[in-house]
């Protein structure tokens, strides 16, 4: 079977199972609590199942596998997110509140989120470089 590169990031989009206002509510807590350092409460954010798919493209690190669990997905995200290097601003990702990581004025990642109620339940952080060309910080 063959996808259209990006597609799953489409998908979470339109089958979001919170309002449009709650997913944006989390988003922006997330980068709240990113821009506060606190990687406690960003555990607290996330579903105890969560899982993170990150795209590299094989051109930067990135794992390989699906990374699943609150911790796993907390650790991973807070190296990204919790950087004081990194600044974050909240932008549409595929039509929903997603954050953009720029760092020395260039984007260096986007996220984007599923979430139910306060909970993120799948995220999505695309570092490849060729897909975030169209990017600006």
């Amino acid at each position: 079977m063959t996808r259209r590169p990006g597609s799953w990031l489409h998908r979470s989009a339109r089958n979001s199972p919170s309002s449009a206002a709650q997913h944006e509510r989390v988003v922006r807590a997330l980068v709240d609590v990113a821009e506060t350092g606190d990687s406690r409460a960003m555990k607290r954010m996330l579903h105890p199942g969560v899982a993170l798919t990150v795209d590299g493209g094989g051109a930067v690190a990135a794992p390989v596998a699906t990374v699943e669990g609150a911790s796993g997905v907390a650790a991973y995200l807070g190296e990204v997110l919790l950087d004081a290097a990194a600044s974050l601003r909240v932008e549409s990702v595929n039509g929903v509140p997603g954050i953009v990581v720029c760092r020395e004025g260039r984007v260096t990642g986007v996220l984007s989120l599923r979430v139910r109620g306060r909970l993120v339940l799948e995220a999505w952080l695309v570092v490849n470089p060729a897909k975030l060309a169209r990017w600006r910080c």
